[in-house]
Parts: C-alpha cells; structure tokens; sequence
C-alpha cells in the first residue's frame, strides 16, 4: 500500500513592517521654512527701501522680521545674498511684464515704448520700489548684467531687434551693447520716474524708447 506522505504546511516568512511615509513632518518644515524666508525678504525689502543696503545691517532686518537670528544666517549668510535674491525677484517681475508687451510688436518704436512703459509700471506698482531704486542704484547698477534674468531679457530683446531693424552685419558683442545700452536707458527713465513720481510714465517710456530707438537705427546704418 503507497502511503502519500503530507508535506508539512510552510510558515510564512515574518515580515518587518515598512513604515509608513508620513510626509506631515516635512511639509510643515517646508511651510516654516517658507514662512521665515517670506518674512526676512519682507523685512528687508522694507529696510533697503528705507535705508539702503549701505546702511542696512542684518540686525535691522532680524528685527523687523521676528524671526530668530539663528534663521536668517541658516538662509542667507549676509545682507548681501538677500539682497541679490530680492533683485532677481524683482528683475523677474518686470521683465515679464516688459516681455509680454512688447512680443509680436512691428514697429520699433512701439516696441520699444510698450515694453518700457509695461516695465515701469510694474515695478511702481511695488510698494517702496522708488525709494529702493534710489537708494541702491549703485549696488544695482554694478549686479545688473551679470543677472542670469537680465542676460536672458537681454537675449529676448536682441531677438526683436533683429526681427525689426536691418542688422545682418552687426556682430554678436555690438548686438550684446546695443542691447545693453536699450536696457540703460530704460534704467535711466526708472530712476528719473524714481526721482519724480508726480511724472507721466507714457510720456517718459516714449521719451525713453525715442531715444533707444534712435540710437538702434544710427548703428543699423552704421554696419549697412
């Protein structure tokens, strides 16, 4: 007689529980660290807009932040990085504005006076902004063209200027000042709008523009 032998039952193997991904933890560490970076920006655009950056120190913007001193330099190490980090944010913001009103413009000059009007009125629109400009068009001026963000508008207004005027002789470094010298200008009719806030915008970005242009078009014939 064939006995038919029982294979005997197989344990299962225990397991170790995986833990459970709580993502709670972080996300509130993300939101403090969002909410204490959004306060020192805060308090520092307000110093800077008031005293400059010259003048400022990270005590005044710790100060007026309410947060700890120990999260500032955890973020930033000096006035000097919160300062940049406040540019670009700002360069961001009017060069967007700039950028959309002037896109598939065709004629220069209003090219020109769209984008710059657009520009100045988006960054009057930040409360302090003139007296920031003010205060700090040194440090501005000296960061300007080595902004990533300025760089990249630049290139965006090199584009149009080639669409509109007749530059195929022009070489890419006199394209590079040429466009950088539109950018001053327009720096220039911040600063004087800074200087006089009672001043017409329109009026002022078609002064601005006027000028640009007839410093494009004079190179344009001058590379024919």
């Amino acid at each position: 007689m064939t006995e038919h032998l029982q294979k005997p039952a197989t344990k299962a193997i225990p397991t170790t529980p995986k833990p459970k991904k709580s993502y709670r933890a972080s996300q509130k560490r993300e939101m403090t660290r969002a909410f204490k970076q959004e306060s020192f920006e805060s308090a520092a655009w307000k110093v800077f807009s008031s005293i400059g950056l010259d003048a400022a120190t990270v005590r005044d913007i710790v100060a007026l932040s309410n947060v700890s001193p120990g999260s500032f330099y955890n973020y930033y190490k000096t006035k000097e990085t919160i300062f940049d980090i406040i540019l670009v944010k700002v360069a961001q913001r009017v060069g967007n504005a700039s950028r959309m009103a002037r896109q598939e413009e065709d004629n220069l000059d209003i090219m020109l006076q769209k984008g710059q009007c657009a520009a100045f009125r988006e960054l009057l629109s930040i409360s302090g902004a003139p007296h920031f400009l003010e205060l700090n068009q040194h440090h501005i001026r000296a960061k300007l063209f080595n902004m990533a963000e300025i760089r990249e508008m630049l290139d965006d207004l090199k584009q149009n200027l080639l669409r509109l005027v007749p530059m195929k002789n022009t070489s890419p470094e006199r394209m590079d000042f040429i466009a950088a010298s539109v950018l001053t200008t327009a720096l220039e009719g911040l600063l004087y709008i800074a200087r006089n806030p009672l001043v017409d915008i329109d009026q002022t970005s078609q002064l601005t523009a006027g000028m640009a242009a007839a410093a494009i078009r004079a190179a344009a014939a001058a590379t024919a």
